[in-house]
C-alpha cells in the first residue's frame, strides 16, 4: 500500500515499522579478510536491522587461496560460536529464520577468482565451507577474465568454464569489479541470474567502477540485481546521504524496474584499515582518487533506515521498498542456492 501524505513525525514511525518488517540484505561487508579477525563489529548489521550480510573471506589482490579457505575457516568458527546473535546463512531456511529470532545471517563471499588457484573443483569446496557468490575478477584482470580498472578483456576460457560450474554448483556469480567485455560475457552466458553487489550507475557519476546502462539492463535480464554501495568515490561528490544512494536506487528502478535493485553497502568501519592496504597492494587500486583514501566518505550501516525513510519519501510503496531492502536478493539466492 502507499503511505500518501505523512507528517514528518509520522513519516519517520511508519518507516521504522516497515523498516522492521523488512528482511534487509546488505549484499556485501566492506573489511579486510583476515584469518585471527574479531568478527564482534558484524552487532552493527543486527543493530541497524540487517537480517543479511555476505562478507568476503578473500580478494584477489591480498590473498592466496590457502589464506582464504583459513579466513573461511576462521569466520565460521566464530559465528558457531556466537549463535546467540548470528546465524551461518548455508540455506535460504537460515535466512527466513534468523528474521524472527532477531538474528543477523552471514554467509561468504570471494571479491575476484583467484582463490580458485585456477582449479574449478575450489568452486565447491568453497561453496561447502560457506561462500554463496564470487566476484569474477578484483579491479584487475585475472585467469577468468577482466578486471575493471584493467585492459577491457572477455572472459578466458577458463572463465567461461567457470560460470558453467558455478551454475551446476549453485553460486552467485557476481560482477562487481569486472572489467565490461567480461561481465557482458558473463551475463549473456549465465543460466542463473547474475548480481553486481556492490556497483552504482555510471550514468550518474562516471567512474570507471560503476557499471553502464547495457550492464544494468543485461543483469535485469538474468533476473539478477544491483546492490548500490555507499562509497563517496562512487555516488558523487562524496555525498554518501542516505538520499544520495535514494537517488542511485532510484535511477535503476526507472531504468529496469523495481525488482533489480538492492543494497550491497560496502561500509568501511575500520578507517586505518585501507591506507594500510593501500601501501601493501598499490596495483590493485590504480585510480589516483584512491590514494587519498582518508578523505573518502563511506556510508555507514546506522544510515540503514533512513534509506528507508528516503525511499518511502519519494513515494516508493511498501512492498516496493522491501523489495529494495532485501527481497530482491532474497529471491535470487532461492533460485541459485543449492
Amino acid at each position: 500500500m502507499s503511505h500518501g501524505v505523512l507528517s514528518q513525525q509520522d513519516l519517520n514511525g511508519y518507516a521504522a515499522r516497515i523498516h522492521a518488517e523488512a528482511l534487509v540484505w546488505d549484499a556485501h561487508a566492506g573489511f579486510a579478510s583476515f584469518p585471527d579477525l574479531d568478527l564482534s563489529f558484524l552487532e552493527r548489521w543486527r543493530r541497524a536491522g540487517a537480517s543479511y550480510v555476505s562478507i568476503n573471506v578473500g580478494f584477489d589482490t591480498a590473498m592466496i587461496w590457502e589464506q582464504s579457505l583459513r579466513c573461511a575457516a576462521h569466520f565460521r568458527r566464530w559465528l558457531e560460536t556466537h549463535p546467540d546473535k548470528f546465524i551461518l546463512a548455508e540455506r535460504i531456511s537460515d535466512v527466513h529464520r534468523a528474521k524472527p529470532e532477531g538474528k543477523l545471517a552471514v554467509a561468504f563471499d570471494l571479491e575476484g577468482a583467484n582463490a580458485l588457484n585456477e582449479n574449478l573443483d575450489m568452486i565447491t569446496v568453497y561453496y561447502q565451507v560457506g561462500v554463496r557468490q564470487i566476484l569474477l575478477a578484483y579491479n584487475r584482470n585475472n585467469a577468468l577474465g577482466g578486471g575493471c580498472l584493467d585492459v577491457d578483456i572477455p572472459l578466458t576460457a577458463l572463465g567461461r568454464q567457470a560460470i558453467a560450474e558455478m551454475n551446476r554448483i549453485g553460486m552467485v556469480i557476481d560482477c562487481s569489479h569486472a572489467g565490461y567485455k567480461s561481465s557482458m560475457e558473463t551475463m549473456e552466458l549465465s543460466r542463473k541470474p547474475v548480481i553486481f553487489s556492490h556497483s552504482n550507475p555510471r550514468a550518474l557519476w562516471d567512474h570507471p567502477r560503476n557499471i553502464r546502462d547495457d550492464q544494468i539492463k543485461a543483469c535485469a535480464r538474468t533476473g539478477g540485481v544491483i546492490g548500490i554501495n555507499g562509497i563517496g568515490l562512487f555516488l558523487g561528490n562524496n555525498d554518501v546521504s542516505a538520499a544520495m544512494m535514494v537517488r542511485h536506487i532510484d535511477y535503476i528502478v526507472n531504468l529496469v524496474g523495481v525488482e533489480h535493485v538492492g543494497l550491497g553497502v560496502d561500509s568501511v568501519l575500520d578507517r586505518d584499515e585501507l591506507p594500510k592496504l593501500l601501501k601493501l597492494y598499490p596495483h590493485a587500486w590504480p585510480d589516483p582518487a584512491m590514494r587519498e583514501v582518508e578523505s573518502i566518505a563511506f556510508a555507514q550501516l546506522e544510515q540503514l533506515p533512513q534509506i528507508t525513510q528516503e525511499l518511502l519519501k519519494l513515494g516508493y510503496d511498501d512492498d516496493s521498498v522491501k523489495k529494495i531492502l532485501g527481497g530482491n536478493f532474497l529471491r535470487v539466492a532461492a533460485e541459485v542456492w543449492r
